[in-house]
């Protein structure tokens, strides 16, 4: 053990030093309690000797000096003096001497004195260790609570705070020295319940977890707090975001799950309507010549079947957001009729003007709809009290410097203004964000949607301007020097004869597989029809070795609990890389539809179609077939 002896007269110092270190110890000696600071500047001793008596500062003096220095109850003191009085015992002892020796020193008494220490030494050693250990903890425990991204307070029996880390001050909206010694109560008088439930969990001796807001309601706490002693210790933060993120997930599960719904009523819906508006075909194809008074009504019912699919797919793209079915088309006379339907019934008029020389553009003329619909139906909810929707379609020819979001090119420009109050900023720099509405009763998806049918168009939906005297939003739309496709042709007007060619169907809808056979029939083919893909690849090989082969492969792109189309298509092509092949769907957003080329298919067939539709895509196959 390291001792310090401080003692003036040299040959006393001797003495002593070769005294104690005879039972193995360290001595370092010194004659004045100057070199003593000096030398416990420079080592730390736990045990300290030191004569009453010295020259300058005594030793009771620096006794006295060193327990009031941080740590100064750890080393061990001896007082040595000549005084025996009990007056000078007692002033050593209240200087904070843990012993005393009286001169002149015994070298047997001395031993045994020094066995007492060495043991009491060694107890204060132990003690020191574990205070420097809790010491240690507790520093890294306030780095922990200093640092954590968790708010953390402290309060005792009284409600008082008596520690806030920088992070609680900061989410309650104050500083420490604000808080401290203050009443918890005082503060933040609106969280209500937590006393009481508190001293109910205290009494039980449990924690509590709840969740709080401040007074303004502006954030939501989420609060864990926990018995301390007589007091509280509390971990909280604010779980605005992650509540947010949470409503968010869920909505986006919500509306994956009803995508779903709409995908599979959509496809059920559509096999239902390629029913109703294939058997119209037949009885407009079949009706007598004297039946003229049916036909009309016919019509009737086959535009209304239509109208029934383009609300299918309506659903689905408001669900999912399907892939647009671009077809070349004069887009004036679309806008027209879809910015009368929207405004239908309403106290609005509209104000139409489309450039007479408009280009035409390639687009999904159902999806195109809705995005007028969501933009005409914002315009009206501008003005409750009526007024004038101004629609504008002109062509744009965009520079590079004119857009930086846009490629440069042709482009129609579509603008829809209102006269309502405008846009506040902030609304304007959400209002295209998913679920982001102002109304009570609204979903807040119509500008979204709108927003992602445009880009896929190639195009652009923004906010152009807004002030008091109403709002305007533009869209664009690529132009396109596509020649436009023929319009339809009625069943009685249109004929086809294909000499008996022979076709292939598959769909797993018994009553669609009839329909289609009996469309083909009246238009002049020889139709086998089969369930699945299985059944599909084993008549098209028997065909094959027979020397019959088919002209044309129609598949249905999803079989239920069997092989679909796209899976049918591989198989067949193994067979013989030279089918012809059409892919049939009711899904809308079937990406086979679009991408059917990379697929091995020749041409997509929606559901539901008409026998004219029918006959068309069969047509085009085989000629361009003859053509290679």
């Amino acid at each position: 053990m390291k001792i310090l002896l401080v003692e003036d007269h040299q040959g006393s110092r001797r003495n002593l030093q070769r005294l104690i270190e005879r039972r193995g110890h360290e001595v370092t000696a010194c004659g004045s309690v100057e070199e003593a600071e000096t030398a416990l500047a420079v080592e730390k001793f736990p045990f300290l000797i030191l004569d009453w008596m010295l020259p300058g500062r005594s030793g009771v003096e620096l006794c006295r000096e060193l327990r009031t220095q941080p740590d100064g109850d750890e080393p061990y003191i001896w007082l040595i003096t000549g005084r025996s009085d009990t007056k000078a015992l007692e002033e050593a002892l209240e200087a904070g001497a843990n012993d005393y020796l009286l001169k002149p020193v015994d070298a047997g008494r001395l031993n045994l004195r020094l066995s007492v220490a060495e043991r009491q030494i060694r107890g204060l050693a132990e003690r020191n260790e574990s205070r420097a250990a809790l010491r240690d903890y507790a520093r890294n425990m306030t780095g922990i609570l200093e640092n954590t991204t968790d708010g953390f307070l402290a309060l005792d029996a009284d409600w008082k705070f008596i520690y806030v880390n920088p992070k609680a001050a900061s989410l309650l909206d104050c500083s420490r020295d604000e808080l401290l010694g203050e009443s918890f109560w005082e503060k933040f008088p609106k969280v209500y319940g937590f006393e009481t439930d508190y001293r109910k969990k205290m009494a039980e001796g449990a924690a509590l977890e709840f969740e709080a807001t401040d007074a303004t309601s502006n954030h939501l706490f989420e609060v864990h707090a926990y018995p301390s002693g007589r007091g509280i210790s509390v971990f909280f933060r604010d779980v605005n975001r992650r509540k947010t993120t949470e409503e968010e997930r869920l909505k986006a599960s919500k509306l994956e799950s009803l995508g779903t719904l709409a995908a599979g009523i959509a496809h059920d819906l559509n096999n239902i309507l390629t029913v109703i508006s294939g058997n119209i075909g037949l009885a407009q194809f079949g009706a007598p010549e004297g039946a003229g008074t049916y036909l009309p009504s016919l019509s009737k019912a086959s535009r209304a079947a239509e109208y029934a699919a383009h609300l299918s797919n309506q659903l689905l793209t408001f669900a999912k957001g399907s892939i647009p079915h671009k077809q070349a088309a004069s887009v004036g006379e679309l806008l027209t009729h879809a910015c009368e339907f929207a405004l239908h019934g309403s106290n609005l008029r509209a104000e139409i003007q489309i450039a007479p020389d408009l280009w035409k553009a390639e687009v999904d003329a159902e999806q195109i709809k809705q995005v007028i619909n969501a933009l005409i139906l914002n315009a009206r909810d501008a003005m409750p009290f009526g007024g004038t929707v101004r629609l504008q379609a002109t062509n744009q020819e965009l520079t590079p410097e004119e857009n930086s979001v846009l490629a440069p090119g042709h482009y129609l420009k579509v603008s829809i203004s209102d006269h309502g109050e405008g846009i506040t900023p902030e609304v304007a720099a959400k209002m295209f964000d998913p679920y982001f509405t102002t109304k009570a009763l609204a979903s807040g998806l119509g500008l979204s949607i709108g927003q992602s049918v445009v880009k896929k168009h190639g195009g652009l939906l923004h906010l152009e301007s807004s002030s008091a005297d109403g709002s305007t939003f533009a869209f664009y739309l690529p132009a396109t020097d596509v020649k436009l496709s023929a319009g339809k042709v009625s069943g009685r007007e249109r004929r086809f004869n294909f000499d008996r060619q022979r076709v292939l169907v598959m769909d797993d809808d018994a009553s669609i597989r009839e329909l289609t056979s009996q469309l083909l029939g009246t238009l002049g083919y020889d139709v086998t029809s089969v369930p699945d893909g299985v059944e599909a690849v084993r008549a098209y090989e028997r065909a094959l070795r027979a020397g019959e082969k088919f002209q044309a492969v129609i598949l249905d792109a999803t079989v239920r609990g069997g092989l679909g189309g796209v899976a049918t298509i591989e198989r067949l092509r193994h067979v013989d890389p030279d089918v012809i092949a059409i892919i049939c769907s009711g899904y809308s957003d079937e990406g086979a539809l679009t991408e059917f080329l990379s697929y091995g298919f020749r041409a997509a067939l929606p559901k539901p179609f008409t026998r004219t539709e029918l006959g068309d895509v069969l047509q085009r196959v085989i000629a361009a077939r003859r053509l290679i």
